[in-house]
């Protein structure tokens, strides 16, 4: 099934993104658990398993935060007044804007993981650039566009490749299916599996390009951190 692509303004997730900068690790609520993917001068990305059962507390941050749904799942939200219960499919999307306050719950039998994108709110802004034509293979679905986040879904058929480019923003670049993948960055080369739920970091202006080299297609969700 195809991943949904679904971004209202709301929260999601928590203390899990809370470590910013030097700030020390937060302390989990009951049944989360969190693993940090990245942590630089723009973003920290990190990985919370939520198991059934598991709550948080309404709380807020002083960071704006892109929230990607690994695995479908049942979640409770209380986003500032309102309160929401229901599924949500592998892929879905929240954008958390900085210090609105939000929690979060697994309402469901099963557990399920998302990855946490952390705006630091003192990076170096990146620039802006109009969006290029898909490359042949490629096609690409806008989902949210504001003032912190430009957040994409993009598809891979088999064989497909982008050229060589850069962008004046930094990328980060979150598996959703998975898929055998040929990362160029820079001088370097990589080529291997990756799992729904991995991440990149692919800093401005460097040259790279992602290519589909396994046998099956496969999607991402590209966020350019402006």
């Amino acid at each position: 099934m195809r991943p949904a692509l679904a971004m209202p303004l709301g929260g999601f997730l928590v203390c899990a993104v809370a470590a910013i900068a030097a700030q020390p690790a937060p302390t989990m609520p009951p049944g989360i658990t969190r693993t940090v993917l990245v942590d630089n001068r723009t973003v920290m990305m990190a990985r919370l398993g939520m198991a059934p059962g598991a709550q948080e507390e309404v709380h807020t941050h002083p960071f704006s935060a892109v929230v990607v749904q690994i695995g479908d799942g049942d979640v409770d939200m209380r986003l500032g007044s309102a309160h929401t219960r229901g599924r949500r499919p592998h892929g879905f999307v929240d954008f958390i804007p900085r210090e609105l306050p939000h929690a979060a719950g697994n309402a469901g039998t099963a557990p399920f993981d998302v990855v946490t994108i952390a705006i630091k709110p003192d990076r170096t802004p990146g620039g802006e650039a109009p969006a290029s034509a898909a490359p042949e293979g490629i096609t690409r679905t806008l989902g949210l566009d504001n003032a912190e986040a430009r957040v994409t879904l993009v598809g891979f058929a088999v064989g497909a490749r982008e050229p060589i480019h850069t962008h004046p923003f930094d990328l980060v670049v979150v598996q959703l299916t998975p898929g055998r993948v040929e990362v160029r960055l820079g001088d370097e080369v990589t080529m291997k599996e990756h799992a729904a739920g991995d991440v990149l970091f692919l800093p401005r202006d460097v040259p790279h390009a992602v290519s589909n080299i396994g046998g099956a297609p496969f999607e991402v969700l590209s966020v350019g951190i402006k």
